[in-house]
């Protein structure tokens, strides 16, 4: 089962450098939103879609998995999943476990949803790039 975690709980959790952030928004997210700077904080960061913006809509990418695949990520190293809000986060911790990864989601994401949650990456002025 993923393991949730906040933001502010990555931000203060002990033994982390050189685990994996991997932000799973999509590059419209990144060039407007902004970008996580998992670095500050020890992490070694990645940027892959899940998802890719076609007007209004968003369709999977068919090359995600193999994407990361493609990074070599060392299994014994945690990788923390973030989107905008931890939907799609969520969903890749889900493949990745399958794996036999170590996945957690940052389930209150890079922005938020203020539906679920008020805290957020953004929101709890962690390091962005």
């Amino acid at each position: 089962m993923v393991k949730q975690i906040t933001a502010l709980e990555l931000k203060d959790l002990a033994g982390k450098d050189g685990h994996y952030l991997i932000d799973v928004r999509t590059p419209e997210e990144w060039n407007v939103i902004g970008r996580p700077d998992g670095e500050a904080l020890g992490l070694v960061t990645h940027f892959v879609s899940y998802q890719f913006q076609k007007g209004e809509e968003r369709e999977l990418n068919p090359n995600f998995e193999q994407e990361i695949d493609n990074l070599n990520l060392d299994k014994d190293k945690n990788i923390f999943f973030i989107c905008r809000s931890g939907a799609r986060s969520q969903n890749a911790a889900e493949i990745f476990e399958k794996k036999g990864f170590k996945t957690f989601n940052v389930s209150d994401g890079f922005l938020r949803s203020d539906t679920v949650y008020k805290s957020s990456w953004k929101a709890d002025k962690l390091p962005i790039k």
